[in-house]
């Protein structure tokens, strides 16, 4: 089958991969808002056809078990995966010709694409922040389970001992200790979840 890359979508909630041999062939993933390493400037519409199971899986046959066959449309602008649509049955070639007319002329509004970057970099910048933050759950952890190791104690933030510490102090793994803190998405998103409401109209009040 040689080397793809893959592009991942997402069809009635479940995601899924189209595998691609038009850009550089490297086995890189791509998702929405990712730059497509060998791809080409301006707006640039793709179709494939996906063929799904009845579980939703994906199958490589139109014949046997395929239950659901789809046209899939990928919209890269300036290289950047912006967009994707799935359309019902094996579209003929004039349907095909409308979708990527509709979604060049969608994708050429620079203010539509500018906000597009906009928000990936937000997003991004919450993953960012959602990252670190573990990182550093994470190394509080192992720091403060050798100082329990050598028979101190943890005395916390003012007193305060943290609910990870107070695992640790516990006798809880610190191994185990771990996969809770990472896996502790409200204490890890805390951050961005105190900020200013996105939705709050106070600063458009007369």
């Amino acid at each position: 089958m040689g080397m793809f890359d893959s592009f991942y979508i997402e069809v009635d909630g479940l995601e899924q991969e189209l595998q691609s041999k038009r850009f550089d062939c490297v086995l890189s993933q791509y998702r929405l808002g990712d730059w497509v390493s060998g791809s080409l400037p301006g707006v640039r519409v793709y179709f494939d056809r996906l063929y799904l199971g009845d579980t939703g899986k994906l199958v490589y046959r139109a014949e046997g078990d395929c239950e659901r066959k789809t046209t899939v449309f990928v919209v890269l602008v300036q290289g950047v995966f912006v967009d994707f649509q799935v359309h019902k049955g094996e579209l003929a070639a004039d349907a095909i010709n409308l979708v990527i007319c509709g979604l060049r002329e969608r994708w050429s509004d620079s203010a539509r694409f500018q906000g597009f970057l906009v928000e990936t970099l937000r997003v991004q910048q919450q993953q960012i922040a959602s990252f670190e933050n573990r990182l550093g759950r994470v190394q509080s952890i192992i720091a403060n389970s050798r100082l329990l190791k050598v028979g101190e104690k943890l005395d916390g933030i003012l007193g305060f001992l943290r609910e990870e510490d107070r695992k640790l102090a516990a006798g809880e793994e610190p191994l185990e200790v771990i996969a809770w803190a990472l896996g502790d998405e409200v204490s890890s998103e805390g951050l961005w979840r105190r900020g200013a409401n996105p939705e709050s109209l106070e600063e458009y009040r007369l």
